[in-house]
């Protein structure tokens, strides 16, 4: 049951994408799915980190931190994870929705210059590190770079054209 002073933290399995709420009450007691959880992390006289979970002792290790991101080693098996809230959360699945809708890249010029050559048409299909086309700029050949694997959906330059820093060049769908 929860109170409505309870504060609900999320653990986020990077692995899975599971999310286990827990919630925290004023006395930092843990409640997860209706059980409380009597929790204890302690460093042992001899320097070893130990997780106490309801009268269980587990051996863990913190393999790595950053922010809010996690892998922990406990009791030999290793656990990536992250600490979220429910407004974190709503917001990371948001944002993993929209970027996985927006499938289409757009390549824009890095900088000035005359299109020397296309390499790709349209229905063309691409992989990483396949080029493009070639840039010329200041006297230098530069080679667009495929950034990922796809069709080409639309060429939008031909040989011999110029472009303006950001002009759009080709539209290429990602493949999924």
């Amino acid at each position: 049951m929860r109170n409505k002073q309870d504060k609900p933290i999320i653990a986020l399995d990077k692995n899975s994408n599971n999310a286990f709420e827990f919630l925290v009450d004023d006395n930092n007691r843990y409640t997860y799915t209706s059980k409380e959880l009597n929790f204890e992390i302690e460093t042992t006289l001899d320097g070893f980190t130990v997780m106490t979970v309801n009268g269980i002792t587990y051996p863990v290790e913190i393999i790595s931190q950053h922010q809010n991101e996690y892998e922990l080693l406990v009791n030999g098996v290793s656990y990536l994870f992250s600490i979220e809230s429910p407004f974190s959360l709503q917001r990371k699945k948001l944002l993993l929705t929209l970027s996985s809708e927006s499938s289409t890249i757009r390549l824009k010029a890095p900088m000035p210059g005359k299109i020397l050559d296309v390499l790709v048409k349209t229905g063309d299909a691409v992989k990483v590190g396949d080029t493009l086309l070639i840039l010329e700029a200041m006297k230098m050949q530069n080679a667009i770079l495929a950034s990922t694997k796809g069709i080409i959906k639309k060429v939008l330059v031909k040989k011999g054209d110029t472009t303006s820093k950001s002009d759009l060049l080709i539209e290429l769908e990602k493949e999924v």
